[in-house]
């Protein structure tokens, strides 16, 4: 309602091109030049919106120094916020017009590597199959990076395994349970272990990702909890660059089992690693007051055939999070 009143009270002298602005100018890290060129306006343009802006509302939106932006004063976080979700709303209306005209329109999804590269290729050509008039846009990033496109409406959809969390305006929903894999080159001792233990990985060199990417998070905790060393002495966060630094003997990896291929990875040996660093889950969020067009759940459901357009809206029309959680609860999700 507050959200609603403000747009109400202020229509009359708040222009969107005010609004646009606001968001251009914070979005691209407080630099005037990046934002006018995002929005083919010059610089002056910009400069002038943004005064006007603040003039209107009586209030400093932004912290400066001298004649540079450097963040937001703490009523400039606030109107930010509405500014957002006012640029949202007006984009959901034009999403809703695709609605009515069928099948046509856009989805973007922002993702990790891990997740670009080995589980959305063939979800990706199943949905083009389909849907061959929507165009598909993927950006990839880091946990955090994709979380925040989608909270701040860039993309449609958000699919990571670490911080997707349920703050700050997101919905989580569950898609599959995966572990992972210690690759070692052949004839390496620890193939020839009758079972692996973290005290045998911990005495050799570990290549694995980064932290906060494909859960890295449990390897660490793992290691904490047996009171061992990790001896992580490289990190990345594409797969395939771990297993080519395996491969020139560098160390053992420690990888996301979705990552390795019988056919491509031949010269590696998988050692099945579940017992050591236990399961994670990969979830897909969605921005609570996302409009969702009728594509974009059968993409959800192609990636994760439990959740049916049907459960998705249950889920995102559950105001409670404990609701939410019995709703999705009873799912047995599978494992990749």
């Amino acid at each position: 309602m507050i959200l609603y009143y403000l747009i109400i009270t202020f229509w009359n002298i708040v222009k969107i091109s005010h609004f646009k602005a606001l968001v251009a100018v914070v979005k691209n890290n407080f630099s005037i030049s990046v934002a006018s060129d995002s929005l083919s306006l010059t610089q002056p343009a910009i400069s002038k919106q943004i005064q006007q802006f603040e003039a209107e509302l009586n209030l400093n939106l932004f912290i400066r120094h001298g004649k540079r932006l450097t963040g937001l004063t703490e009523s400039g976080h606030e109107v930010y916020q509405y500014a957002l979700s006012v640029m949202n709303k007006i984009d959901d209306v034009y999403q809703l017009s695709h609605h009515h005209s069928g099948h046509k329109g856009s989805l973007s999804v922002a993702t990790t590597h891990t997740q670009a590269r080995y589980v959305l290729p063939r979800i990706i050509s199943r949905f083009r199959s389909v849907y061959p008039e929507v165009k598909l846009a993927v950006q990839q990033g880091s946990p955090k990076e994709v979380a925040k496109l989608a909270l701040e409406g860039e993309v449609d959809l958000a699919i990571a395994t670490e911080a997707v969390g349920e703050e700050n305006g997101l919905i989580t929903l569950p898609c599959y349970q995966w572990n992972r894999y210690v690759v070692t080159p052949y004839q390496h001792p620890l193939t020839r272990k009758a079972k692996l233990s973290l005290a045998a990985l911990s005495e050799y060199p570990i290549i694995t990702y980064g932290l906060g990417y494909t859960g890295r998070s449990r390897i660490d905790e793992a290691f904490e909890r047996a009171k061992l060393e990790s001896n992580i002495v490289l990190t990345a966060v594409d797969s395939d660059v771990i297993k080519t630094y395996v491969r020139l003997g560098m160390g053992v990896g420690v990888i996301a089992n979705m990552a390795y291929s019988l056919e491509e990875d031949r010269d590696l040996v998988a050692i099945d690693a579940r017992d050591l660093f236990g399961t994670s889950y990969s979830h897909v969020a969605i921005r609570k007051d996302k409009y969702i067009r009728p594509f974009i759940f059968s993409f959800i459901e192609m990636l994760a055939p439990h959740l049916n357009e049907e459960l998705v809206v249950k889920v995102l029309g559950e105001l409670d999070s404990v609701q939410r959680k019995k709703l999705l609860g009873s799912i047995d999700l599978p494992s990749y």
